[in-house]
């Protein structure tokens, strides 16, 4: 037997020094091996941003709205929508955004949540490639249990531990990325900890590293003047698919979208969201992406039908924005989306019931820069 354990110990030693290095790196950043339930809840000022868990979000954001009270006001979608903040609005609110990628995901998602903690006000982006049948072709359908399920304790130990030995290697990797620096938030997850992002206690995004570069007008800025989204509009990939018309069966999951809504008494206010407009441009000068043609005017009699709202901001200066505030090709900054949700209230939005118009304007005409209107880094 001893023979059996000194042979077993000695197979086994290259896998435990294997785990070690990589399992204390993950624990220590809190990437993995925490349970998160309690933080989600906690007036503690958090920002969550996982490097290698990014299911995790969807986990907090479906989690958050079924253990807290009601919120007057939802901003619901992708990650084009994760820029609208509570500091913008009077009433509750919280941003949901980066739950869902296509358009027959908002009702499952709706019916993960009680009806009794619907918003009265949800605001939704309606991605342009939800439209795009090369995109999504809508043969299959998210479970309602998807986001309640998504949350990993355990990380995935091939391809994990590998990445975390390569980066321990690697240049780009230095020591001044993963040092916390000081902040007002609690950073859970590697990439709160090395790039200063992640999503705060009301669900909205904050670009850290990513706004310093692109202040400091810095190459390692992702997607530095929109190089990224070139490539993908020159291959026709990455959501930036191919198509001459509206993917018909998008129209009537849209429909059928409202129609929930209406009979569960949400008001909703939907918007297009902006590409830059140097991107918008190019893909328009490319000739196919016909089925952005006329888009707004396709979709908006639905609105119509059920008395909601929807806005075209497909492009930065439909909401008197400009590509010098966009995080990348096809996300506008908070200082963008402020600017959008002052274009509603001017439009007659049902919004001006739950904010005020002349304080965001005199908020925004004092924001911190191109980037940010409410300051992130300033301790109370």
């Amino acid at each position: 037997m001893k023979k059996f354990l000194i042979q077993l110990l000695v197979f086994t030693s290259p896998l435990i020094v294997y785990l070690v290095y990589p399992s204390y790196v993950l624990w220590k950043s809190e990437e993995n091996f925490h349970q998160i339930d309690a933080t989600i809840s906690s007036k503690e000022k958090y920002l969550f941003g996982y490097n290698y868990n990014e299911n995790n979000y969807g986990y907090i954001k479906w989690r958050y709205l079924n253990d807290n009270e009601k919120k007057t006001v939802w901003a619901l979608g992708s990650s084009r929508v994760l820029q609208f903040r509570e500091n913008m609005f009077d009433k509750s609110f919280y941003n949901s955004g980066y739950t869902l990628g296509k358009i027959n995901d908002f009702r499952p998602f709706l019916n993960s949540i009680p009806k009794t903690k619907y918003p009265d006000y949800m605001i939704i982006n309606l991605d342009q490639w939800m439209f795009n049948e090369a995109f999504d072709d809508l043969r299959t359908k998210a479970s309602s249990t998807v986001w309640e399920k998504s949350f990993t304790f355990f990380p995935k130990i091939v391809p994990t531990y590998n990445t975390i030995y390569s980066e321990a290697f690697s240049d780009s990797k230095s020591s001044e990325n993963t040092i916390e620096t000081s902040s007002p938030y609690r950073k859970i997850g590697m990439n709160a900890k090395r790039n200063n992002t992640g999503f705060r206690n009301d669900g909205s995004m904050f670009y850290g590293k990513q706004i310093k570069n692109l202040i400091n007008k810095n190459p390692e800025a992702e997607d530095f003047n929109y190089t990224e989204t070139f490539i993908r509009i020159r291959k026709g990939s990455s959501r930036f698919e191919y198509a001459d018309s509206i993917n018909e069966k998008a129209l009537v999951e849209l429909n059928e979208l409202l129609k929930f809504c209406k009979e569960n008494k949400i008001k909703v206010i939907a918007f297009l969201p902006p590409f830059a407009d140097k991107v918008y441009g190019r893909m328009e000068a490319s000739n196919k992406y016909g089925y952005l043609k006329n888009m707004h005017k396709k979709i908006k009699p639905f609105f119509d039908k059920y008395n909601f709202e929807v806005y075209d901001f497909s492009k930065m200066s439909l909401c008197n924005s400009n590509d010098n505030e966009t995080i990348d090709g096809f996300h506008g900054s908070e200082t963008t989306y402020q600017r959008m949700l002052i274009s509603m209230l001017y439009s007659g939005s049902v919004l001006n019931k739950v904010t005020s118009l002349e304080r965001l304007k005199t908020d925004l005409a004092n924001r911190k820069n191109n980037y940010i209107v409410y300051d992130d880094e300033k301790t109370e």
